[in-house]
C-alpha cells in the first residue's frame, strides 16, 4: 500500500506499507514501511527491488552484516579456534597473535587492510621472528573466517609473497657425551636426593619430553615387558597446568627400558610407597603419578629445569637445558648404532627431518676422520 502525505511547508510525499509474504526461517509476517519518497514511481522501485531480494533470498530478508574490525573478527575467529585445538595450541597460538598481530592490525576495519599493509606485516615477522609461518597462518585463516561471514570480499594475507625468514638461526642441539652423562651421574649422585636421581636417570635413557616424563602414571610402566608407554603430558594451560594428550599420533609410543633403569624404578616405587604411607597416604591407585612433590601432585613444570641448573652451576658442568637431554638420549642412541628410523620412534618425532637435524650435528665431529677411518680399513 502507497499513500500520500503532506509536510508542514505543502510539499507532497509518499509512504509505503508493503507485505512482501513470510518469512522461511521464523514463520512471520515481513513487511515494509518506509516513508519520504518524493514521488509515487520512486516508492513504487523500492517495493519492487525488496520483492526481488524476498525472493532471491527464499523468503528470508537478508542484512549486510555491520562493518567489523580486525580486531572483532580475531576474537570471533580465536572463539571457534579454541573448539578444534588442545589448550596448549590454542593458548600459544593466541598469545603470538597478541603480541605480533593484533597491535597492528587490530585498528583497521578488515574490509580495508590491504595486500601491502600485510606484506610489510610479514616482512617484519621474518626478520625478527623465529616463528614467523605460524601467524601469518593464523591471520591467513582469519580472514578466510572473515570472507565467509561476508565482512570483507577478500584475502590479503593469501596474496603475500613469504620471504626468507632471517631471524631464523640453524639448529643447535647441544648434549652431553657419553663420558660427560657418566660424570653428571657421578657428581648428582654424591648431592642430590633420591627422586632427582631417578628423573635425570629416566631423561637420559627414555629422552622424554619433560612434560612426558611428569605426566608418567605407574600403570604406564610395564614391569614384565620393561616398556615405558607415553599416554598423557603435562602441559601449561590457560588457566594452570593440565594433563593432556601427547602433541601427536607419533608421540603416543612405547619404548622399552634397560634392565638398570627399571631396577631403579622399581626401587623408587617401593619407596615412594613407604614414604607415603607414613603420612596416610596410598599410591597404590591406577592413576598414581611416578614422579610428586610430597603432598603426591604433580611436580611443576619448571621444577626438573631449576633442579638442572643449579647441578650444571654448583659442579660447573657443560650447560644444557631439559630438553637438550633428549637430543642426549637421541645422540647415544646413535652412538650405540641405532638405525635413524628407530631412533624417531623411540623419541616420537612425527617428522624424520627432525631427527636427521640432530644426527647431522651429532656426526659434524667425525666427518674430518672419515678418510682416515677408510684407509685404515682398506689397509692401503
Amino acid at each position: 500500500m502507497i499513500e500520500q502525505y503532506e509536510l508542514i511547508n505543502g510539499k507532497t510525499q509518499y509512504e509505503i506499507n508493503h507485505y512482501l509474504g513470510i518469512n522461511a526461517l521464523t514463520g512471520e509476517e515481513q513487511r515494509i514501511r518506509k516513508r519520504g519518497f518524493s514521488s509515487l514511481s520512486e516508492a513504487k522501485l523500492y517495493i519492487s527491488r525488496k520483492e526481488v531480494e524476498f525472493e532471491n533470498s527464499h523468503g528470508r530478508i537478508k542484512k549486510k552484516p555491520k562493518r567489523q574490525k580486525f580486531e572483532d573478527v580475531y576474537r570471533l575467529w580465536f572463539k571457534q579456534y579454541k573448539l578444534t585445538v588442545k589448550e596448549v595450541t590454542y593458548k600459544h597460538s593466541k598469545k603470538a597473535t597478541d603480541l605480533h598481530a593484533l597491535p597492528v592490525l587490530g585498528k583497521y576495519y578488515i574490509d580495508m587492510i590491504s595486500v601491502e599493509m600485510c606484506q610489510d606485516l610479514v616482512n617484519n615477522w621474518y626478520s625478527s621472528y623465529t616463528k614467523a609461518t605460524m601467524l601469518v597462518s593464523i591471520v591467513n585463516r582469519i580472514f578466510k573466517f572473515a570472507i565467509s561471514a561476508n565482512y570483507c570480499s577478500e584475502n590479503p594475507m593469501s596474496m603475500i609473497i613469504r620471504p626468507r625468514n632471517t631471524h631464523k638461526k640453524d639448529y643447535d642441539a647441544p648434549f652431553y657425551s657419553k663420558n660427560e652423562l657418566i660424570h653428571f651421574f657421578e657428581c648428582i649422585s654424591k648431592t642430590e636426593n633420591n627422586i632427582k636421581l631417578v628423573l635425570f636417570r629416566v631423561l637420559a635413557f627414555t629422552g622424554l619430553h619433560r612434560g612426558e616424563i611428569l605426566g608418567l602414571q605407574w600403570r604406564d610402566i610395564d614391569e614384565v615387558n620393561h616398556t615405558l608407554s607415553v599416554r598423557r603430558v603435562l602441559a601449561e594451560g590457560i588457566e594452570g597446568t593440565i594433563f593432556q594428550d601427547p602433541k601427536t599420533s607419533a608421540s603416543k609410543r612405547t619404548i622399552s627400558i634397560d634392565n638398570t633403569t627399571m631396577k631403579i624404578l622399581q626401587d623408587w616405587k617401593r619407596a615412594q610407597r613407604i614414604d607415603f604411607l607414613k603420612l596416610g597416604i596410598n599410591t597404590n591407585g591406577p592413576s598414581q603419578l611416578v614422579f610428586t612433590n610430597e603432598h603426591n601432585k604433580h611436580l611443576n613444570l619448571y621444577y626438573i629445569s631449576t633442579a638442572l641448573q643449579r647441578i650444571i652451576s654448583a659442579h660447573k658442568l657443560k650447560h644444557l637445558n631439559v630438553h637438550r637431554f633428549r637430543h642426549t638420549h637421541c645422540a647415544l642412541l646413535f652412538e650405540a648404532g641405532l638405525e635413524i628410523k628407530e631412533v624417531q620412534e623411540r623419541l616420537g618425532h612425527s617428522s624424520i627431518e627432525t631427527t636427521m637435524n640432530i644426527y647431522d650435528h651429532v656426526t659434524e665431529n667425525r666427518r674430518e676422520d672419515a678418510a682416515d677411518k677408510f684407509a685404515n680399513f682398506m689397509s692401503l
